[in-house]
C-alpha cells in the first residue's frame, strides 16, 4: 500500500461483508484496509453506524478491486 494518500473507497457495508471481500482481493494480490467509523467513534465518544465500514485499496488497484467485488456479488 502506498502513504495512504492515494486511497480509494471501493466498498462501504458491514464489517463481516468488509472482511469478506478484503480477504478475496488479497487472494488475488491487491492489498486494502478497512476503515470502521463506528469503532474509531467509539474510542473517542461521538459513536458511528457498525455498518459503515469503508474498503480502500490503492488509486491504481481500484478498477480491478470493483470488477473483482462485482464478480463476487454476482457469485
Amino acid at each position: 500500500m502506498t502513504d495512504g494518500n492515494n486511497l480509494i473507497c471501493v466498498f462501504t457495508g458491514s464489517l463481516v461483508d468488509v472482511k469478506y471481500y478484503k480477504e478475496r482481493l488479497e487472494e488475488v494480490g491487491i492489498p486494502s484496509l478497512w476503515k470502521d467509523e463506528f469503532s474509531s467513534g467509539t474510542l473517542v465518544g461521538m459513536g458511528g453506524t457498525p455498518d459503515n465500514v469503508d474498503l480502500f485499496v490503492d488509486e491504481e488497484h481500484e478498477a480491478q478491486a470493483r470488477n473483482c467485488i462485482a464478480s463476487f456479488q454476482e457469485q
